[in-house]
């Protein structure tokens, strides 16, 4: 079969997919942009906290090392008291994440909270890292130390939105982000949250006003813009989609996915002469 002729056939199988209640979710899986972050979980529009998720045995075994540190920590604790302060533990932590020594960094952000439970950017900090681990019971519970002290601050209530977001609260995680928004309006992660939250719903003219927003926040991103790519093709704006995807790949020209979803946007303008037969089999 020519490429040209299977693009067409893939685009007439979303079409007829597209009434499938089962469909929005699998088709997001396959389109949106791998990432936030937050987004660890690869998280089905792409966040960038979605590189970090583990299985469940990987999570187990994760914890029990995260437990024998501390143990060991605390032994050692007991023998000799610390001779840094909290801050200089906070510090060498931070120099362990900067160069990706993270299970180092939990050891010394661990250390703070024992010297001064009430740190609220050691919680954060150690709250942000068990996020990237896929860790959502660990996560919650730092930013909830933080809450109690800081009911109102903006990035811990971010965090507590995308856990939310991971165990698939959407009330809640929306409520949450929010609520951080109206604190910080430069949240850019918060508001693609929210799109992605409104593109799960089908609300595709609000997920696009929020990436949109996160855009004009953060505009050398290139999952933000194939994430509005994607809320302007579900809409049946195919040309405003075909400029997002466009947009996404001079900043990032070799994702593929990206590469896919323009070919995708480019057949349903009858353009599929033009797409890259390099990217024909990336969902597969």
């Amino acid at each position: 079969m020519k490429f040209e002729t299977k693009f067409k056939v893939q685009v007439s199988r979303l079409k007829t997919q597209r009434e499938n209640p089962c469909f929005f979710s699998y088709f997001l899986y396959f389109v949106f942009l791998s990432a936030f972050t937050f987004e660890l979980l690869a998280c089905l529009w792409g966040c960038a906290t979605g590189k970090a998720q583990q299985n469940g045995s990987q999570m187990i075994e994760y914890r029990k090392m995260l437990e024998r540190q501390k143990a060991r920590l605390d032994k050692k604790e007991e023998a000799k008291l610390p001779e840094m302060t909290a801050e200089g533990f906070e510090r060498l932590g931070d120099r362990y994440v900067g160069q990706g020594n993270i299970d180092m960094a939990f050891l010394e952000y661990r250390k703070v909270v024992k010297l001064d439970p009430s740190r609220p950017s050691a919680h954060y900090k150690m709250g942000r890292l068990f996020l990237e681990r896929g860790l959502m019971e660990e996560a919650r519970s730092e930013f909830q130390e933080i809450l109690k002290i800081r009911p109102e601050d903006a990035l811990t209530l971010e965090g507590m939105g995308r856990v939310y977001f991971h165990e698939h609260r959407w009330e809640e995680a929306e409520g949450s982000f929010k609520k951080a928004l109206k604190i910080d309006t430069g949240l850019w992660q918060s508001h693609n949250f929210l799109g992605m939250i409104s593109d799960r719903r089908g609300h595709f003219e609000a997920a696009i006003g929020h990436y949109e927003a996160a855009i004009a926040l953060k505009p050398d991103e290139a999952m933000l813009l194939n994430n509005l790519g994607m809320s302007l093709f579900l809409e049946g704006d195919f040309e405003k989609s075909v400029r997002a995807f466009k947009e996404a790949l001079k900043i990032d020209g070799s994702n593929k996915r990206i590469h896919n979803n323009l070919a995708l946007a480019l057949c349903k303008l009858g353009k599929c002469a033009q797409v890259n037969p390099e990217v024909e089999n990336i969902n597969r």
